[in-house]
């Protein structure tokens, strides 16, 4: 039997659904996984980060609710993540779970060393070809001894856009949400007023994807996550399970103050062009009122990213070099 203490916060958040706050280093939130009863599928929605004690952890916490681990059948997975899948297989390999999510998911999944050094990699390029410096991707390069941990597994079920998952009482549709990532699902019974949406959407979180081009290269990550959130905040009177903290019960509220920040960076971004070309890390130093490195300073990239494309979209940003070395400038 398991001496572990349960996360600081079980709690029903809805009818039939239960947060765990799960432990995730360097994140004071911790990372969410939830748990759905009822008369269908027990389920738990993510499968958190695995690190040394984190099952232990999770039965812990299923027991203050009455649940044991080996009574879980079904784990939905919100996208690739490793702090959000990774227990899945462990917790499949004990109670005989099912495990559904995207098709690609289940390619990380199958064998999450590969894909997670491979991402490294994309990662440097990224960072490269950005003028970015290479200790931004020194925090990833940590993680990889957790993402080490990951593991290997299926699964079971490839989740598309339209289908809909029986768990627990609810009755869940799939809504493929690139942006975050470029594997995000959300799951959403409206019926219910519930919905599930992991890194989509989650207090105070910019609009920045994370590596969101390695997926799709050519793409336009911080579009296609506008888009998303766009149509997330028509889902009036659902409350929103997240990834990270608590839930959200106005998500046009959020998405309106997200817009805000967003078109401010956009308005600094554009009075900080020039005609002469500058590289993409370059340009968020002169802009950035607190220029960071580390990991900080990876999502400060994502977001600048991000700016400068919607800006080139626009016709205020233009850019020039190759894919090796990308410089941005004014437009013409």
């Amino acid at each position: 039997m398991s001496t572990s203490a349960a996360p600081e916060i079980v709690e029903e958040v809805a009818p039939s659904v239960v947060r765990i706050a799960m432990p995730v280093p360097g994140l004071a939130d911790g990372v969410n996984v939830h748990l759905v009863r009822g008369d269908g599928p027990l389920t738990l929605i993510d499968a958190a980060t695995p690190m040394a004690g984190s099952l232990e952890t999770l039965e812990a916490a299923l027991a203050t609710v009455g649940v044991r681990l080996d009574q879980v059948e079904q784990v939905l997975l919100t996208h690739h993540h490793f702090d959000h899948l990774g227990l899945a297989a462990e917790i499949a390999a004990r109670s005989g779970a099912s495990v559904a999510a995207l098709a690609t998911v289940g390619a990380v999944l199958a064998d999450p060393g590969a894909h997670f050094a491979n991402e490294l990699a994309w990662g440097e390029r990224h960072a490269a070809r950005h003028a970015a410096p290479d200790e931004l991707l020194d925090g990833t390069r940590g993680a990889l001894a957790f993402m080490g941990g990951v593991r290997a597994g299926s699964v079971d079920r490839a989740l598309a856009e339209g289908d809909v998952v029986a768990a627990g009482d609810l009755r869940l549709t799939v809504h493929e949400r690139p942006g975050h990532s470029p594997t995000d699902l959300v799951f959403v019974d409206r019926d219910a007023g519930v919905a599930f949406v992991g890194d989509h959407l989650f207090h105070n979180a910019p609009i920045a994807p994370v590596l969101g081009s390695m997926f799709a290269p050519g793409t336009r990550p911080t579009a296609l996550y506008l888009d998303g959130l766009e149509r997330t905040a028509q889902l009036a009177g659902v409350r929103l399970m997240t990834g990270h903290g608590p839930a959200l019960d106005d998500p046009a509220a959020t998405l309106a103050e997200r817009r805000g920040s967003l078109e401010r960076r956009l308005t600094r971004t554009a009075a900080g062009l020039t005609a002469e070309p500058t590289a993409t890390w370059d340009l968020g130093q002169r802009i950035w009122r607190n220029p960071s490195r580390g990991r900080l300073g990876l999502a400060r990239l994502s977001i600048m990213l991000g700016a400068l494309e919607l800006l080139e979209d626009r016709g205020v940003a233009e850019r020039v070099g190759d894919d090796d070395a990308v410089r941005w400038r004014r437009a013409s």
